[in-house]
């Protein structure tokens, strides 16, 4: 069932929390909960603070983990980990990732199954720290937020730039400015980050991806058995040219939001409900989205200024004379021809040039394979400079989120006891 039906959007990250199990749990008498008889001294001795992996074979080896409690190993990239275990609330650890990347080493695309998941991120903390693990509730983990992510494929990463200064200068009262808007060309925001339902945000995967592949580089340098996997995961061509052109739109939805609407919020009840209702999070996330598209209908944008258009022109078009020199003069006249489409349209060139100039211009523009035969005939009455409308441009189309090589990947750890 899983494999058929999905493959769509992915579950970019899940973020739980586990309580400690409540025969372990006293409160003290200044009202605060404390671990009963336990020490956070204790920690670093009784737990193993060893980073565990497998090999291709299956085989599991040992590294020393420098930062026990703040970023647990997986096979791939690290986990984020927290536990309190005093204060004014009830014990708990906390894990956060991206379920796609600790099970395959990538997120350009992945799964949206819950299940799988999230028993990856209880068999890293089995794994890793087992005196821990079984001092949690593991059946009350509790879901505090699921990001669920959809792609436009654009026609280049330059579309995507394009999209991104649109959206970062889109006057809607939904835009917030970045407070790193410099860090973050490659990011808009939409709407609160610290809103109380849903934090979304619109990226270029490609950017994103190049920049994580650099950072995991300079991890396997230093011998990183698990820098090293994801290296090897990320330097597939293919997954790289699926990348390119990819606009994000990652909607993180929060516990309360959910249980707004009903939806349960305990692990392995969400892993039912999604069981029963396996497009939940497609419809969760054209909810979440629907204000964000509403106010951006009759929005348009330019796509094609000037100087792109004479710069495309000129790579494809530029010559070679017999002696040798470079010639423009075939893209000159064809940019001419472009420009006075737009301002006159096809009708009136057709009355400027001779009939069999008209036409030889007009197919050399269309076979260049930079315009379409539909774009040029409606360049004259677009021009309010080649706009097109922004919902067009940005199309989600949800049948084509994978690609035709995409395996659904299945969780190591099965957990039978407890789902």
């Amino acid at each position: 069932m899983h494999a058929c039906s999905h493959g769509g959007e992915m579950l970019d990250k899940i973020e739980m929390r586990i309580p400690v199990d409540a025969s372990l749990v006293e409160v003290r008498d200044d009202g605060k909960y404390c671990i009963f008889g336990f020490d956070l001294l204790d920690l670093s001795i009784r737990f193993d603070a060893m980073e565990v992996y497998k090999d291709e074979d299956g085989e599991k080896h040992h590294q020393v983990l420098r930062h026990p409690y703040s970023r647990l190993p997986t096979s791939y990239t690290k986990m984020a980990f927290k536990f309190v275990h005093e204060g004014a609330v009830y014990p708990y650890v906390e894990l956060k990732c991206s379920p796609a990347k600790i099970l395959q080493g990538h997120n350009v695309f992945g799964t949206d199954w819950i299940k799988e998941g999230a028993f990856e991120m209880l068999g890293w903390l089995l794994e890793t720290h087992p005196d821990l693990y079984s001092m949690l509730h593991i059946e009350s983990a509790e879901v505090m937020v699921l990001d669920v992510t959809y792609s436009a494929r654009l026609k280049d990463d330059d579309t995507v730039a394009k999209v991104l200064a649109f959206m970062r200068n889109f006057s809607g009262q939904y835009t917030r400015k970045s407070k790193h808007s410099v860090l973050h060309k490659n990011t808009v925001y939409f709407g609160s980050e610290r809103a109380k339902w849903l934090q979304r945000k619109l990226y270029g995967k490609y950017v994103e991806f190049m920049e994580q592949l650099e950072e995991q580089r300079k991890l396997a340098k230093k011998n990183d058995k698990a820098a090293e996997r994801v290296v090897a995961v990320m330097e597939d061509p293919r997954l790289q040219q699926w990348a390119q052109g990819l606009l994000r739109i990652e909607t993180g939805m929060k516990k309360a939001w959910l249980q707004k609407l009903g939806i349960p919020t305990n692990l392995f009840q969400l892993i039912k409900y999604q069981e029963l209702n396996p497009n939940f999070l497609q419809q969760l996330w054209l909810k979440a989205n629907e204000d964000m598209f509403k106010a951006l209908e009759g929005q348009t944008m330019k796509l094609t200024d000037h100087d792109s258009v004479y710069a495309a022109l000129l790579s494809k078009f530029t010559t070679i004379t017999p002696t040798g020199r470079k010639s423009i003069t075939k893209a000159r006249n064809l940019f001419n021809f472009y420009c006075g489409l737009e301002l006159h349209g096809c009708e009136a060139m057709k009355k400027r040039y001779c009939e069999t100039q008209y036409y030889k211009h007009f197919s050399d523009l269309e076979n260049s394979g930079l315009f379409s035969r539909v774009f040029l005939q409606n360049l004259h009455s677009q021009s309010a400079n080649n706009v097109i409308p922004f919902i067009k441009l940005v199309e989600i189309k949800f049948e084509e989120q994978v690609p035709d090589w995409f395996v659904e990947p299945v969780s190591t750890f099965r957990f039978k006891n407890i789902a």
